[in-house]
């Protein structure tokens, strides 16, 4: 399968629907109990067309970064676009570079395809961050830089200091997480030639506790099911894309079911008025 491409004007491109590994590896502490499942479930997207793997280095303590870098080989890097996460705490210039070099020993690769913040730093200076970003950029570490879970104004000035585009903002965004609309990054983002990668397309599993009357609608007209018509809300908007996060293979070939489609507009914006139980801030990581 190959999964469309979505473009910005300053030719950054990004698949539609790609692979994140949180809690790959453990969450906050490495846990190797499932890494061969985990493993398998990487080379198992990449083999049925996922191209476009999200990690970071506080993923498992940076081992989920590990099983990515094992999945990997024997693969064409040049086909493949990796993304990782600086964490908050590493936001100044030393800490970035070493926490990039860190993440490339354990990707086994020398160079990511893009490279974020992965949070607002209180206590870094935005400016000392962007610089570093555009740093490796210039040594060749990073082909792209970008931000994840950034408010308009924290992504504006990131943009205002950079050399180099900011070409994406990583957030918490579904048919109940809200935060990037009512907070207006959705319009910013696609007014300014900004991506917006959403996680979490059916929250773990909770937008599939039940179905509302309005999905159930949905799933008839489109011959879809609940996680599809979810993923492909996303994938149906102007500057979004979206990461699936399955080791699983049945959930697998489900998720990729919401490719090569699309909503209607209209149907698109239905659910974005009528879907129930919305809510206004993430509870995983709000909008700095």
């Amino acid at each position: 399968m190959q999964i469309p491409i979505k473009n910005l004007k300053s030719k950054f491109e990004l698949p539609e629907l790609g692979l994140g590994t949180w809690q790959m590896g453990g969450r906050e502490e490495a846990n190797s109990q499932n890494d061969e499942k985990d493993i398998a479930g990487i080379r198992a997207a990449i083999e049925a067309g996922v191209t476009h793997i999200d990690t970071a280095e506080s993923y498992g303590g940076g081992h989920a970064e590990e099983l990515v870098g094992e999945a990997l080989q024997g693969m064409n890097r040049k086909k493949l676009f990796i993304t990782s996460k600086v964490s908050e705490e590493n936001h100044t210039c030393d800490g970035i570079l070493t926490s990039c070099k860190e993440s490339l020993k354990r990707l086994k690769t020398n160079y990511l395809d893009l490279y974020l913040l992965h949070a607002f730093s209180d206590t870094c200076p935005l400016k000392e961050s962007v610089e570093a970003l555009n740093d490796l950029v210039e040594e060749g570490l990073v082909k792209h830089i970008g931000v994840s879970n950034f408010g308009v104004t924290h992504l504006k000035e990131a943009q205002d200091l950079s050399k180099h585009p900011i070409v994406c903002d990583q957030v918490h965004y579904n048919l109940q997480v809200r935060e990037v609309e009512q907070k207006k990054l959705l319009n910013y983002c696609q007014e300014n030639d900004v991506m917006m990668v959403a996680y979490r397309p059916i929250g773990k599993g909770k937008l599939l506790e039940g179905t509302p009357k309005i999905m159930e609608d949905m799933c008839v007209k489109y011959q879809k099911t609940p996680a599809q018509i979810a993923i492909n809300w996303l994938m149906s908007q102007q500057n979004v894309v979206t990461l699936m996060k399955t080791s699983d293979p049945a959930h697998l070939k489900e998720n990729l079911g919401a490719v090569g489609w699309y909503l209607t507009e209209g149907d698109v914006e239905l659910l974005r008025k009528e879907y129930p139980d919305k809510v206004g801030i993430s509870d995983v990581c709000p909008l700095g």
